[in-house]
């Protein structure tokens, strides 16, 4: 067995080597962070509007092989957002972008795209669930509206609260923030 993997291993360039090499020492959770995070640094280059393009992404079947290991490593990470950009023309999916004007084109991602990043990686991570799904308990218009605040504190903890909240009422009150504040008291 090892003398034939070896075999079909010798056949790989030495970059794909390298490349095979370091993914076998990742987790699935890393790699799939690593994937929305470039996927979301290109949104963010394009200057679209991080909200917008977050409730489309993760409604879009390209999120979706994301949440499938066997099918997350058939997709080039680079090519996740053209593809996924050429799909929204194609059926007509407005994504917004943002007005020209005194910032300069990002370069890298921000800070409410990687704290996005974060909450769909590990919210997938607990509970196994779609991106589909996901961006229908939480969808981008209630992160919007709470980001500010739960930026300040740990993840897991604001996901805790939107899968407690969001089948009920699609909604983290006031109540929660209070909670929030005496659990995590502010950075």
């Amino acid at each position: 067995m090892l003398r034939s993997t070896a075999g079909i291993y010798a056949e790989y360039d030495a970059e794909t080597k390298k490349r095979v090499a370091e993914t076998a020492k990742k987790t699935v959770e890393q790699i799939r962070r690593e994937y929305l995070t470039v996927v979301f640094t290109y949104a963010c280059r394009r200057r679209l509007d991080i909200w917008s393009f977050a409730q489309a992404f993760m409604e879009s079947r390209f999120a979706f092989a994301l949440d499938k290991p066997e099918t997350m490593f058939a997709l080039e990470k680079d090519e996740i957002f053209r593809d996924f950009m050429i799909e929204c023309a194609n059926n007509g999916t407005e994504i917004e972008s943002l007005q020209e004007g005194g910032i300069a084109q990002s370069r890298g991602i921000s800070q409410e795209a990687a704290w996005l990043v974060e909450i769909y990686n590990r919210w997938h991570s607990k509970t196994g669930e779609a991106s589909c799904e996901i961006a229908e308990r939480a969808p981008a218009s209630l992160l919007k509206k709470i980001h500010k605040k739960a930026m300040t504190h740990e993840p897991g903890r604001i996901i805790e609260l939107l899968i407690e909240h969001s089948a009920a009422e699609a909604a983290v009150t006031s109540k929660d923030y209070d909670e929030l504040e005496r659990a995590y008291p502010g950075k």
